[in-house]
């Protein structure tokens, strides 16, 4: 896993082990809605315009992935 920070967002880059680990890629609806294919894996969570679109339809439930990320080994686990 590689984050890559900008100005204005960071991504993620992720082998398709991590992929498939961590963001659930192949588990139908519990797999990360933020996570795109671009030149391979990527998780677009903290991409603002990118993040926006995927909450809206998640929000109006339009995505068959329905995760959220923030899960043990996210680049984004919360910590409690």
């Amino acid at each position: 896993m590689e984050k890559i920070m900008g100005d204005w967002s960071t991504t993620v880059k992720l082998t398709g082990k991590e992929a498939k680990d961590i963001c659930k890629l192949g588990k139908g609806s519990e797999c990360c809605a933020f996570l795109v294919m671009g030149k391979g894996f990527e998780c677009c969570r903290m991409d603002m315009s990118m993040s926006g679109t995927i909450l809206n339809k998640l929000d109006a439930g339009t995505m068959n992935a329905k995760g959220k990320g923030g899960w043990k080994g996210c680049a984004w686990e919360v910590v409690e």
